[in-house]
């Protein structure tokens, strides 16, 4: 398509055979067919110049998106639908900055990632109304945990004693069977009214989110295209927009670099690209003036930005973690009013089952619960159950979760956290059981490996940021903040680190609290290099 809309000629061509497309799909009722003529009837009349009618067009386009989407019950379809779809929202965002009409680009900008962060937030649990129901929910699971541990078994066993096909055989009978479970739950979703109508659910217009935003604070929004970036800068007064020609290949390469330079803690290689990321993600508008008299930062990332370690960026041998407190969130969504529950930060749970294999997370959990002189709670090896976890954590006012996440692209709602098991949970505590709970915590705080993250794969974000990570599941709980980890951490540096955030927790917020720990290893000795504290990111809302 480039090729032709290079071509007045050409040009011309494509719009008479897109329109000819687009009767041809009405006719049909095909909704695949009418979102891709009706945005490729926008991008011929883009390149003519015929500007307004190309809106009309894409919007017509995302209108059929939504509208589908909205039908597709089950999670496991919803969530992803719009990823080969994404560059509509694209194509519309560049078209409204390029007419200079900024507040609607961030709008459009925002329906791109906040359908599925709202979607989440409206879904309650899978409703189990009888004993039969029951039943088949304990045999779907035993069959997967059995799969589950037949693999590990195999896996397990030294190289030479492995079978590989015994391998590909519980995989495929393991996908069968997490399939077989994802189906079972979407048919009792469907019955339950909160699952009926999503097409209420509300995009905050930009003058929503500013007037959520107090002085000294920015949000930042970015939007990842083909071969391009959008940076949207929001403060309580005002809204500026950047549009910049960044290879997406480049762009990749540079955090997949950072990322992997940042896993070797002995090297200080990782300051180029994290130079290199700075000048495009912040430089680029910073340079414009736009972060002046800014302290806070929350950032909403997108796509492939959700792995990057934004406190490590660099300029001038100076952390962005030096500069600003940070936060990230979901979606601008995310800072709709507080329901007034959470006043409290005086009790916490800690939990840190033995089966995590992580040695230092029970003194870790141990050391955390002293910065609570009121009630607390540990658990650790054999007590830190599955079931001790659903019947206490409404509880208490922090809950800090010592362990392992695990991820599941194929079926995201069978993601979730390692727990001990105990007569009546598996020790797996997963998304949509997360999805489920009402808590009245503060802080969640998962300290586990890429506890942030969708996918445990790096290439596996996709676009539209649809994946249910477990960050997510809790805020879908009413906990207004999660702290999570990137990459699989040092759980022996974790030990200080979490004391020095909680000790920090005692005179000012959650965000202050995390960039005041992470601004203190830097400076100590063992630990001052950022793959020690660079994973550690706030998800939510900053007090």
């Amino acid at each position: 398509l480039a090729e032709v809309f290079r071509s007045p000629d050409r040009q011309q061509e494509a719009l008479a055979t897109f329109t000819e497309g687009d009767e041809i799909a009405k006719v049909t009722a095909n909704p695949e067919l009418t979102w891709r003529f009706a945005f490729g009837r926008g991008q011929s009349l883009e390149s003519l110049n015929r500007n307004e009618e190309a809106l009309t067009a894409y919007q017509q386009a995302i209108q059929t998106i939504e509208t589908v989407r909205n039908d597709l019950r089950e999670e496991r379809f919803r969530a992803g639908y719009i990823e080969d779809k994404y560059q509509v929202y694209i194509n519309l965002v560049q078209l409204l900055l390029k007419l200079g009409r900024p507040d609607e680009a961030f709008v459009a900008a925002e329906r791109l990632r906040a359908r599925s962060y709202l979607d989440l937030l409206r879904r309650g649990p899978a409703p189990i109304r009888n004993e039969t129901q029951r039943r088949r929910e304990t045999t779907l699971q035993s069959r997967i945990r059995e799969l589950q541990k037949r693999i590990e078994n195999e896996a397990f066993k030294p190289t030479p004693d492995q079978k590989r096909q015994m391998m590909d055989l519980f995989s495929k009978e393991l996908a069968a069977a997490e399939d077989e479970y994802e189906t079972f739950l979407d048919d009792l979703a469907r019955t339950e009214p909160n699952y009926a109508d999503l097409s209420h659910l509300k995009v905050l217009e930009r003058k929503d989110v500013s007037s959520r935003l107090p002085k000294g604070t920015a949000l930042i929004q970015y939007i990842v295209g083909q071969d391009s970036l959008v940076i949207f800068v929001l403060t309580a007064d005002r809204i500026e927009a950047k549009l910049l020609n960044q290879k997406t290949a480049d762009l990749n390469s540079k955090i997949e670099t950072l990322r992997d330079l940042l896993l070797r803690n002995k090297t200080n290689e990782w300051k180029l690209p994290a130079q290199s990321l700075y000048r495009v993600l912040i430089g680029a508008i910073e340079s414009e003036g736009w972060l002046k008299d800014i302290k806070q930062l929350y950032v909403v990332p997108h796509a492939i930005l959700h792995y990057v370690p934004f406190a490590v960026l660099q300029n001038n041998n100076r952390s962005l973690i030096d500069k600003f407190v940070i936060a990230y969130l979901p979606a601008a969504a995310a800072l709709l009013p507080e329901n007034g529950a959470h006043l409290s930060n005086k009790t916490v749970l800690a939990m840190a089952p033995s089966n995590s294999r992580l040695q230092y997370t029970q003194p870790e959990s141990k050391a955390v619960t002293g910065f609570f002189p009121g009630q607390h709670t540990l658990l650790v090896g054999p007590q830190a159950t599955e079931g001790s976890f659903k019947r206490l954590a409404n509880e208490f006012d922090v809950i800090h979760l010592a362990t392992h996440g695990y991820f599941n692209k194929s079926n995201p709602l069978l993601s979730g956290l390692v727990l001990e098991p105990d007569s009546s949970n598996d020790g797996r505590l997963e998304v949509h059981e997360i999805m489920g709970l009402q808590l009245k915590a503060n802080l969640v705080t998962l300290s586990a490996c890429d506890t942030a993250l969708g996918s445990g794969y790096f290439s596996e974000v996709p676009p539209g940021d649809d994946l249910v990570g477990l960050t997510r599941a809790f805020l879908s709980t009413g906990t207004p903040t999660v702290l999570a980890s990137l990459w699989e951490l040092n759980d022996r540096s974790a030990v200080q680190f979490m004391s020095g955030f909680y000790e920090e927790q005692r005179r000012t917020n959650k965000a202050t609290s995390l960039a005041d720990a992470q601004r203190r290893m830097k400076l100590s000795r063992l630990y001052h290099h950022p793959y020690y504290w660079g994973a550690y990111v706030l998800v939510g809302r900053m007090n």
